[in-house]
């Protein structure tokens, strides 16, 4: 179903639109400016591949790079979309061996030796961490900290079978971020940073950016990388139109379908502070959620990032839509939902 395109999200550096009905856009900023709705830091919407609306709260503005923390997992997510395209890597290739130019494993866990590609892509690895707030308990391995994340993260403890189980852990996509490079070092290609700005970067147009090192020279593929909100949004419009921009296909449209779709179930929802709307469990697939709200008797599907302070990127594909997120709620989940709430808010609009 095509909806009739009305945010309560929308901002206001462009000319308005007919589309758009300007009391709810003004009523959505009002709210964020009275503290209805905290540290939101910028908001900015695409319909139809054209930038809407925009604005900026906190002191922040358009031309800032702005922490991504996890979403940077999404865009490490379509980098190995990339690797795959390119035949550098396969989803079913085992880890291990591939991590073995870097760290030995001579006597790996037998069910850690099973962990596949595409169980660190879709967060199945088996490894024994959770860092979901509320999806059992919380177990942090904090692979940031510490000289050497890649022999820390190959240390966790299994707690599963590979491809069995989801649970949201940072290692998982660190260790995926080091396969990549493992692949590139095997074919005698670029590194991963350079990898990155050859084949999504810099085909985006984008040029500013902060993406860091791990002390023992790996990419914290995991977060800690800073963009400027409408490169952020490119990344999302990169999935929304099938992985080509401005008419070259930069990633095949399977992987970019399987995000739309979503692959794994999880026990984790993004949808349960919304008041008068049922909890619905998230899908994940190549470092993305899929969410689905439920507005008026219909479903309106959404395919998103998420980075902890409330870095988002949602990809809505029934509306030909874009929104982006960024924010200072560090570390409270529940405040980090607000961007939910407010798209419930524009979704029940848009379907009246």
């Amino acid at each position: 179903m095509k909806l009739p395109i009305v945010f309560s999200a929308a901002l206001v550096l462009s000319t308005a639109s007919p589309a758009f009905e300007d009391s709810v856009v003004d009523q959505s900023i009002a709210d964020i400016q009275d503290g209805v709705y905290t540290e939101i830091d910028g908001i900015l919407i695409y319909v139809d591949g054209e930038r809407v609306r925009e604005h900026y709260f906190n002191q922040f503005d358009a031309d800032q790079v702005h922490q991504t923390r996890s979403t940077f997992k999404s865009i490490t997510g379509l980098l190995a979309a990339i690797a795959f395209d390119q035949n550098l890597l396969s989803p079913d290739e085992l880890v291990l061996p591939l991590l073995s130019r870097y760290v030995s494993q001579e006597s790996a866990d037998p069910q850690r030796a099973q962990i596949r590609v595409e169980d660190l892509l879709h967060m199945t690895s088996g490894l024994d961490c959770s860092e979901m707030p509320g999806t059992g308990p919380y177990h942090d391995e904090i692979v940031d900290d510490g000289p050497e994340p890649l022999k820390h993260s190959l240390s966790i403890a299994m707690t599963a079978e590979p491809g069995k189980q989801w649970a949201y852990c940072n290692a998982n996509t660190f260790l995926l971020g080091a396969t990549i490079s493992a692949a590139l070092d095997r074919a005698e290609r670029p590194n991963i940073s350079e990898f990155a700005n050859a084949y999504l970067f810099a085909p985006l147009g984008i040029e500013e950016y902060q993406i860091y090192q791990s002390p023992d020279g790996f990419l914290y593929a995991q977060g800690n990388a800073r963009f400027r909100p409408r490169d952020l949004a490119k990344f999302g419009l990169l999935v929304l139109n099938h992985g080509t921009w401005r008419g070259e296909q930069i990633i095949s449209n399977r992987h970019m379908q399987a995000i739309v779709d979503g692959m794994v179930g999880t026990p984790w929802s993004w949808t349960d502070l919304i008041e008068e709307h049922q909890a619905s469990d998230s899908k994940y697939a190549y470092q993305w959620f899929r969410t689905v709200f439920h507005v008026h008797g219909e479903t309106v599907a959404v395919s998103h990032t998420w980075g902890n302070g409330g870095q988002f990127i949602f990809v809505i594909p029934s509306l030909d839509a874009v929104v982006v997120f960024t924010g200072s709620n560090y570390g409270e989940i529940e405040k980090q939902k607000q961007a939910f709430e407010i798209l419930h808010r524009y979704l029940q609009a848009a379907v009246k």
